[in-house]
């Protein structure tokens, strides 16, 4: 082998390194050293600040609360995904301009997005709290970001809104996969529209569902920049997720030691997460 293909590979092969082999190491090297910003050595402590995060009841909670978090976005994503993409899917004129406009949420910026939410959902003048009130839902407005009981569902919701569109056509281009002639067979065999969707739709899709299901899942456990534009990660510690937790260890308490650990782990659980969908759900082709 001549030194032009070494040429050519070299400069992926320094991005690569540069944005992501030397930021996994130095966070790894971060992590087991005391690093505070407020202290000009950096000692070696080993695992010190991994046990420190793992014994902390604060970030217990946050764990939960992301886990909480998880399990009120995905389902209801991959269902509005799934209803929406079946929708999308039909024969029908202006079915290309509706997939356009559905991108729309997505296309908006996190930030912007949480503006948007913020204003929709503000206890005084917020958009949501007056139609309510127009159709006679409600009697007064409701606080939604500064009550502890309804802040983590508003962020949710925010949430769904911004990131079904994407599993709407990652899973609108797995429908259009599955060859016409399948259906069309079972529907001759005598298969009802809910016996196609169960033995013909959902397992030739299932590649699809599982890309899906670990991209969500993976945004849902990440997810930073509504939680700093709604809520701040309040009221109280009602909206700190894991991911938030993260950052305020390294940029409020200027803890970068502990802010590395936080984040090694919460990739680890991401890991994990994706190893258990795997074995859940299978993403080999049906025959």
């Amino acid at each position: 082998m001549g030194l032009r293909p070494w040429l050519v590979l070299l400069p992926p092969l320094l991005l690569v390194g540069l944005f992501s082999v030397y930021p996994f190491a130095f966070a790894v090297y971060a992590s087991t050293r005391r690093w505070l910003l407020t202290r000009p050595d950096t000692p070696f402590v080993g695992l010190g600040n991994y046990l420190a995060v793992l014994g902390s009841e604060q970030i217990r909670a946050s764990a939960l609360t992301s886990v909480t978090f998880v399990a009120l976005t995905v389902p209801p994503i991959m269902l509005l995904g799934f209803g929406a993409a079946l929708l999308l899917n039909q024969p029908l004129r202006g079915m290309g301009l509706l997939r356009a406009i559905i991108l729309l949420p997505w296309a908006i910026p996190l930030v912007a997005a949480g503006v948007i939410w913020r204003l929709l959902v503000h206890g005084n003048f917020g958009a949501l709290n007056g139609l309510l009130l127009q159709l006679g839902l409600i009697d007064s407005y409701i606080p939604w970001l500064s009550n502890p009981s309804l802040a983590l569902i508003a962020v949710a919701i925010a949430q769904v809104w911004r990131e079904f569109p994407l599993a709407t056509i990652l899973l609108l281009a797995g429908l259009q996969t599955i060859p016409a002639e399948l259906h069309e067979a079972a529907r001759i065999d005598g298969a009802g529209a809910v016996a196609r969707l169960r033995h013909v739709t959902l397992p030739l899709l299932r590649p699809s569902i599982l890309v899906v299901l670990v991209y969500e899942s993976m945004t849902a456990v990440v997810v930073f920049d509504l939680v700093y534009v709604l809520t701040g990660g309040g009221p109280g510690s009602a909206t700190t997720l894991f991911s938030w937790y993260a950052y305020a260890a390294s940029f409020k308490f200027l803890n970068l030691g502990q802010g590395a650990a936080l984040s090694l782990l919460m990739a680890l659980a991401l890991l994990l997460l994706i190893v258990l969908y795997l074995r859940v759900l299978p993403s080999e082709e049906v025959e």
